[in-house]
């Protein structure tokens, strides 16, 4: 992973320093260099003159590469639009500095140094730089045997050249650093293909986790989960030869007494539809339907790498959703571990089904203090938010609240759905207590219903990243 530093702005042959590219941000319709102008009069002085002359405007996300002559410290000069500055924030220089580094690392240059793009140097805004770097230079080359990117270099040094006391920065650079490798984690969980990664694939990753972090593990195997009545689970998981497993991880980082917070987190390995077969374009990537529990292994890697006062229960439903003699069927009626019965319509709606089982066992064991859950569960929310939002759909309007204000802060787009009556009206079932589809109208919305009826009084937030991920 690339090595992040912060230092006084100061590039100088006095100090042995050099540089292969340095990234100045420039505001669309503005001319100010004083920061370039204490590093190098010249260059500032030609920057200018190319500002002047309009062969650069500044419009967000454009660059253009100038090369210095002589033996300076400075070999090239990266010019990056940051857009208007009225509309610049901490998301702008976290997308701006990982396009720096995706053009630094298209060049070729191992190493980079980057002026912050703000006067008002901040924690917020270093921090945002730090992720858009590291975020942005991740790649996922396991599986290529003559991957081309071995062959040339890629930054692995990154220098942000404050004008300020920069030692108080470096504790906040290691923080991301920390971050980012739980990123990369789940990134690489994510998108292992599925014959290396079934659910007992994954329970390996996640007792390795709970080995390295010294947290409280249990793999519940199906034998295990048909004699406590987690029907839904098996249900799903039946109609495949890579038996279904239910991942549980505690994290203790807070006193005893004080109740854990519950993630949910989907983990479909491999999501053909069952017996409701999806149509065969894209189908490779069902991989992803893994997403929801590999974000939760990642969030629970930071967790323990920051060593956060918090209690955590992570609970992991996994199963591989396959069509064979054994498949769960339409029609069928399960009674689950709250002992709901719901009338299966549609074998392709499986997420919702062993998530109500984990959420339902989830309270009955630990009383949590309030429960996330993240899946990727319907396309009906790419339809309603696109591919870079999740949807917040749930009964705690304090913890929507809170999830949605930190989502502005991250860049980690969420947007809040109804949960109206209405939408649980679509689930009512002739047969059983509840049906696992509520139709067309408001899919996201229905899926959301359903696993409302597993909640109990608890404080719940359903998040859909079936785009996102």
């Amino acid at each position: 992973m690339v090595e992040i530093r912060v230092e006084d702005s100061k590039i100088d042959k006095k100090k042995k320093r050099k540089t292969s590219v340095l990234v100045i941000g420039i505001f669309e319709n503005e001319h100010d260099f004083t920061q370039l102008n204490e590093i190098d009069p010249f260059l500032s002085t030609t920057v200018e003159e190319i500002i002047n002359n309009k062969e650069f405007k500044g419009l967000l996300g454009s660059n253009i590469i100038l090369y210095t002559v002589g033996n300076g410290p400075i070999k090239k000069v990266m010019l990056i639009g940051l857009g208007r500055r009225e509309k610049f924030t901490n998301e702008t220089a976290r997308i701006i500095a990982g396009k720096a580094a995706l053009k630094a690392k298209e060049m070729g240059l191992a190493d980079l140094s980057l002026i912050p793009f703000s006067n008002k140097l901040d924690e917020g805004l270093i921090e945002a730089i730090a992720e858009g770097i590291l975020l942005s230079l991740y790649s996922f080359n396991r599986y290529k045997t003559n991957n081309e990117e071995n062959g040339s270099p890629k930054p692995n040094e990154v220098t942000i050249l404050a004008n300020s006391e920069s030692s108080k920065y470096q504790p906040l650079i290691d923080k991301v650093n920390l971050i980012a490798q739980a990123v990369y984690f789940a990134r690489d969980l994510g998108n292992l293909p599925p014959n290396e990664c079934s659910p007992a694939h994954l329970a390996n990753f996640a007792t390795s986790l709970g080995n390295e972090y010294q947290m409280k593990t249990r793999i519940i195997e199906r034998y295990e989960m048909e004699s406590i009545r987690l029907a839904g689970v098996v249900a799903v998981g039946k109609g495949s030869n890579n038996p279904p497993k239910v991942i549980i991880l505690e994290y203790s980082g807070a006193p005893d007494e004080q109740k854990p917070y519950l993630l949910i987190g989907k983990a479909v390995t491999f999501d053909t539809g069952g017996i409701s077969l999806k149509p065969g374009d894209k189908m490779d990537e069902m991989k992803f339907d893994k997403c929801g529990g590999c974000t939760v292994l990642g969030i629970l890697k930071a967790i323990s790498s920051l060593k956060l006062s918090l209690n955590i229960v992570a609970i992991i439903p996994c199963v591989e959703n396959m069509p064979s003699a054994a498949s769960y069927r339409p029609g069928d009626i399960i009674q689950m571990y709250n002992g709901k019965t719901v009338e299966v319509l549609n074998t392709d709606a499986e997420g919702r089904i062993i998530l109500a089982d984990a959420i339902a066992y989830g309270i009955n064991s630990y009383h949590p203090k309030a429960i996330i859950d993240l899946a990727t569960l319907t396309g009906a929310c790419i339809i309603a938010l696109g591919s870079n939002v999740a949807a917040a759909i749930g009964t705690s309007k304090e913890l929507i609240y809170r999830l949605t204000s930190i989502s502005q802060e991250t860049g980690e787009k969420i947007w809040e759905l109804p949960l109206y009556d209405e939408f649980h009206d679509q689930l009512r079932s002739t047969v059983a207590d509840i049906k696992n589809i509520g139709g067309r109208p408001g899919g996201a919305i229905t899926a959301a219903a359903f696993l409302s009826n597993f909640t109990c009084d608890v404080p719940w937030v359903h998040l859909d990243i079936a785009g996102t991920a």
